[in-house]
């Protein structure tokens, strides 16, 4: 009997999550170092077309964001980005917005093209342990699943929609499952716009926390979902 190749691929991949979260806490603190060395002229320019957009600012990102869920666009960056140009509170809106309805049009996609087309692009093993985690409670599910990020966000997208869940409980358990990280991301976006503020020290510190927080999260969905439904994938081989 063969060693059991998802255990070591889980761990690497929760190890990955977190590696990716604190990089990126890294990176947007340099640049808000950056920002206030140059007064934020790094901003400048974009803020200046954000702001001739009036009203409209948001929601030309909102609808730009559903595009780049559709297409699997990975979406911390861009929700940092909200917070840098609309600041935390508006830019927390905009990012729900999007991403929520970016969810329920990829969702859509899924159901239109059927589960032999998802099933080639994300493979059978991945649909099987989504319809294992999705067959039950699946607003829970869902919300756990966004929360801790055990699957990427685009892949429960179109998972969700050929994985037998209806869309009221989805669309529901997506728009709550990302608030908490939203509120992180656009926080340290906003923290570029006001090196003073305290969001330069809270914002970090709920990445850390948040991080932690969905490493053991889904090192316990996907304990569950091995135990539950074992695939080809996560079976030993005899």
């Amino acid at each position: 009997m063969s060693p059991d190749p998802a255990a070591p691929a889980a761990s690497t991949r929760s190890r990955g999550a977190l590696v990716r979260l604190l990089v990126l806490a890294a990176i947007l603190l340099a640049l808000g170092v950056l920002a206030a060395l140059t007064g934020g002229a790094l901003w400048d320019g974009v803020s200046a077309w954000v702001e001739s957009l009036g009203l409209w600012g948001p929601l030309v990102f909102a609808l730009c964001y559903v595009l780049a869920v559709a297409a699997l666009v990975p979406g911390s960056v861009l929700n940092a980005s909200a917070g840098a140009l609309f600041g935390v509170g508006v830019g927390t809106l905009a990012v729900l917005a999007g991403a929520t309805a970016g969810a329920a049009l990829s969702f859509g996609l899924a159901r239109a093209l059927g589960r032999p087309a998802m099933s080639r692009y994300l493979g059978n093993g991945r649909i099987a342990r989504l319809d294992a985690l999705l067959s039950r409670r699946a607003f829970e599910s869902v919300l756990v699943l966004r929360v801790a990020g055990v699957f990427p966000f685009g892949a429960v997208n179109y998972g969700a929609g050929v994985a037998g869940v209806r869309f009221a409980p989805y669309l529901a358990g997506t728009a709550l499952g990302i608030v908490p990280g939203t509120l992180v991301y656009t926080g340290l976006g906003d923290a570029l716009r006001e090196p003073g503020s305290p969001l330069v020290w809270i914002a970090p510190a709920g990445l850390i926390a948040l991080s932690a927080f969905s490493w053991w999260l889904a090192r316990l969905v996907r304990s569950r979902t091995t135990q539950d439904h074992p695939t080809p994938e996560n079976t030993p081989a005899t």
